[in-house]
């Protein structure tokens, strides 16, 4: 068999070629990313252009063409084998240990979004930032922030913990942050630092928040909500392999960035990677979030303004030895309502961690965290039927919400219920709601999955001597750390702004705001120039007005169940796999 093969990540097959190529990067394959176009040619003397992005499998080493081929089936991808290249030039990729911040705010899709595409994460909290276990990792991830927003995130972590993240950057690790994570990382106004001091030591990049202002959210003034349409400004960067010359982002309310400065002495100059430079139909300006049916030119917003000055949304720059990606926008967000539908801007999530991965000196094979004194149902797997239980509770809260008379709800007028995506916040209600029975409907598909799943795990780990083998002990291990994500309790105690909790702890929040939403329907709601003056009270903001309402709180239970029982069957497969050579 050929020991060199090509894999080319045209758009179509981008998310295929990124899952065979983790899977090969776990199982020790030589695989290098191209930084420059390159010409391969095969055997019968074809030759092939490929594009930057496009990958070198340049050594199958352990692989087998067994499991090369159950890898391509189960992927939907073929790597094509070769004889020789010219004018390749590329990274040499290693696995990698992706961390993703736990302390606030929404880190569901980005652990989905991960998972799917082969990479291995695990969830770190605020208490252990500052005990310093960011060094067990190579790439942290800080998502959009929950209701108190970049406060919200910053606080637990204190001065120490801020510190910590900019002296492990500095060691080498790399700081992805969206949204409110990335205006954590960003050169902020002086209105914040009052309020929130231990963010000036978690300053990583030379990019000053273009969008600062004196609002609800203190030190930031929001754009809008919706999709907007952005400029590749830098094809060539790693973080843009792939992405065409103008792409469509979700936005929400997050900071933009210009970065002419230089004030932080440890950081390289910032430099913009893409550009706002309009708007979909499906974007609401700010200025529009609680007068929808008012006549607004978008050149007469704060997103035209931004979008005529060419003020970046995603930005890079590096801080001592490490690397800062900034996402102003949310490329793990997808364009519809309930932003689950993720796409191509994911695309530069991904190309950040090989960009990352390659300045690895060895690679770093998954070993999943535990939480050893986190409750268990026992046989393990059994919880799950509790999960079946709360979205029943869920779905009987939803149903007391649709039967409400919603016309005389003043709480719905477009003067208190804020549009997004540029829809009033009656049709947000309706299409909201609907949601619910979308995604009682994936739940339950999850759980029969899971099931299947947990019958062949066990039969897996009940072979004679498996106890003494690694890929089993790392089955086994993924088999607790599920129970654990099932049953894990965010200590009341912490106050955590969102953040991360457990399966069954979402799933009883969102009931809880449901069951609230349907107490408060009768009250009245004086006005206000602030979208989100009500958010816990509003039936409309507790129900559905935002990602951290009940229907965004239970997708994200949804997320996390989703994204271990995607690692569960990935390990699965690599066994079985294995077992064909």
């Amino acid at each position: 068999m050929s020991r060199m093969f090509v894999l080319s990540e045209h758009s179509g097959e981008w998310q295929r070629a990124c899952r065979l190529v983790n899977y090969l990067l776990r199982e020790g394959a030589e695989v290098r990313w191209a930084s420059e176009p390159f010409q391969a040619a095969t055997a019968e003397g074809k030759t092939l252009d490929m594009e930057r992005g496009a990958y070198l499998i340049a050594d199958l080493k352990q692989v087998s063409r067994a499991m090369l081929e159950a890898a391509q089936a189960r992927y939907g991808i073929q790597a094509q084998a070769v004889d020789s290249l010219r004018g390749f030039v590329g990274l040499l990729l290693q696995p990698l240990r992706i961390a993703l911040y736990g302390g606030g705010g929404a880190p569901f899709n980005h652990a989905r979004i991960f998972v799917e595409l082969g990479f291995h994460i695990e969830f770190i909290s605020p208490q252990e930032v500052r005990a310093g276990m960011l060094d067990e990792y190579d790439l942290f991830g800080v998502p959009g922030g929950g209701g108190l927003a970049m406060i919200g995130q910053l606080t637990p972590l204190g001065e120490d913990g801020c510190r910590r993240i900019k002296d492990w950057v500095q060691r080498g690790g790399m700081y992805i942050g969206s949204c409110a994570g990335s205006f954590d990382a960003a050169i902020v106004a002086e209105s914040f630092l009052e309020v929130c001091p231990q963010q000036r030591q978690m300053q990583l990049v030379n990019a000053l928040i273009w969008n600062r202002g004196d609002t609800e959210w203190i030190g930031l003034e929001s754009p809008g909500v919706g999709v907007i349409k952005s400029l590749n400004l830098q094809p060539d960067h790693p973080v843009m392999f792939g992405l065409p010359e103008r792409f469509d982002i979700t936005h929400y309310n997050g900071p933009l960035f210009d970065t002419d400065t230089t004030v932080l002495p440890d950081a390289s100059a910032a430099i913009g990677l893409a550009a706002v430079a309009g708007a979909r139909d499906d974007f609401t300006p700010s200025e529009r979030f609680l007068s929808f049916s008012q006549p607004c030119q978008l050149d007469a917003t704060l997103l035209g303004r931004a979008a005529k000055e060419g003020r970046f949304n995603i930005i890079s720059g590096y801080n001592g030895l490490g690397r800062v990606v900034l996402f102003g926008s949310h490329p793990e967000f997808g364009y519809n309502l309930a932003m689950d539908n993720w796409g191509a801007p994911a695309r530069m999530l991904a190309n950040a961690a090989y960009w990352q991965s390659a300045q690895l000196g060895a690679g770093h094979p998954p070993r999943v965290k535990r939480e050893r004194a986190m409750a268990q149902s026992h046989p393990p797997g059994s919880g799950l039927s509790r999960i079946a239980e709360a979205c029943g509770a869920i779905g009987d809260a939803v149903e007391a919400l649709h039967d409400l008379a919603t016309n005389d709800a003043t709480w719905l007028d477009e003067s208190h219920a804020m549009s997004v995506f540029g829809m009033s916040g009656r049709e947000v209600w309706q299409r909201g709601l609907g949601d619910f029975a979308d995604l009682t409907g994936r739940m339950h598909v999850a759980l029969e999955g899971a099931n299947n799943l947990l019958k062949r795990a066990d039969a897996l780990l009940s072979d004679d001597g498996s106890d003494a083998d690694r890929p089993r002990q790392v089955l086994s291990d993924m088999l607790s750390a599920l129970e654990e994500a099932v049953h894990h309790q965010t200590p009341a105690e912490w106050r955590q702004d969102f953040g991360y909790e457990g399966v069954l702890q979402m799933l009883e929040r969102a009931e809880s705001m449901l069951r609230r939403a349907k107490d408060n329907s009768d009250s009245a709601f004086d006005a206000s120039d602030n979208p989100y003056a009500y958010f816990e009270s509003s039936p409309y903001q507790l129900a559905v007005g935002s990602y951290l309402a009940a229907n965004g709180v239970a997708l994200n239970s949804w997320q996390l169940l989703q994204a271990h029982l995607l690692r569960i069957e990935e390990q699965i497969f690599a066994i079985d796999a294995a077992a064909l050579d």
